[in-house]
């Protein structure tokens, strides 16, 4: 007996410390864990607070109208504001909008989730502020990924400008949305997938509550009947039509 009492008492210590050990990475997993948790939701807390590039017009040129295109040579940088300060002291800055349509040429509507300040639960298109140093193609294609999902970008067949130079908005939004007012230069964008829209897998943005696909035809009608005031289902009917009729229906499918 009395050699068996130092073999238990090695058992047990050998015990405890395996033991030990287990807690221990328990709690070092769990702490990366946390720290790896943290670090993501930083590092999304900066992109959506990331700055965006303000311009001036150079002395002595008049301030184009609203949809007018602009040679974006002209603009003069001079900083970085967050976005809200953007809109709220009406500074220029760049952006895109993309018309998304599938294989058989259907059109991708998004509905704006109820908790934004401008045109809340409003449709549109994919749209996207460009960040400093980005280009108007990166801005297009970061829309679609993070609207719409990372997988869409392998499906995208072609891309194309509608416009020969980006386009001019001066939109003042009202009391309404907070008296904000948007001076963008807007490169406008039509992506074609390679797929119909039922093979297409979509993670939709936080911002995004819904989403739909209409063919060319049916599109139409509603915008038009938004503009008419028959029917409020767009955040700005008139903008997008005018570029919706620069679309060419001939690279579109036939189903149209």
């Amino acid at each position: 007996t009395s050699r068996a009492t130092p073999k238990k008492r090695a058992l047990i210590i050998i015990a405890l410390v395996v033991i030990l050990a287990i807690h221990a990475r328990l709690l070092i997993t769990n702490n990366l864990s946390r720290f790896t948790q943290t670090k993501k939701s930083i590092t999304a807390e900066t992109v959506l607070l990331e700055d965006l590039g303000v311009f001036k017009l150079p002395s002595g040129l008049q301030e184009p109208p609203h949809m007018s295109d602009l040679d974006p040579n002209v603009l003069i940088e001079v900083g970085r504001k967050d976005i809200d300060a953007v809109h709220s002291e009406a500074l220029i800055h760049i952006g895109a909008w993309i018309f998304v349509t599938d294989a058989d040429g259907l059109f991708l509507l998004i509905q704006r989730g109820p908790e934004l300040v401008t045109c809340p639960n409003a449709w549109g298109i994919v749209g996207e502020h460009t960040t400093p140093d980005e280009e108007p193609i990166e801005t297009a294609k970061r829309g679609i990924s993070e609207e719409l999902g990372d997988d869409l970008l392998d499906e995208i067949k072609s891309i194309q400008n509608l416009t020969e130079l980006p386009q001019y908005f001066l939109i003042d939004w009202g009391k309404e949305n907070k008296n904000r007012v948007d001076r963008q230069l807007t490169y406008i964008w039509h992506a074609q997938l390679g797929k119909r829209h039922e093979d297409l897998h979509l993670v939709l943005d936080d911002e995004v509550a819904n989403h739909r696909w209409l063919d060319m035809e049916t599109f139409m009608e509603q915008l038009n009947e938004d503009i008419n005031g028959t029917h409020e289902m767009f955040c700005i009917p008139i903008e997008m039509k005018r570029y919706f009729d620069m679309i060419d229906i001939s690279n579109l499918s036939s189903k149209i």
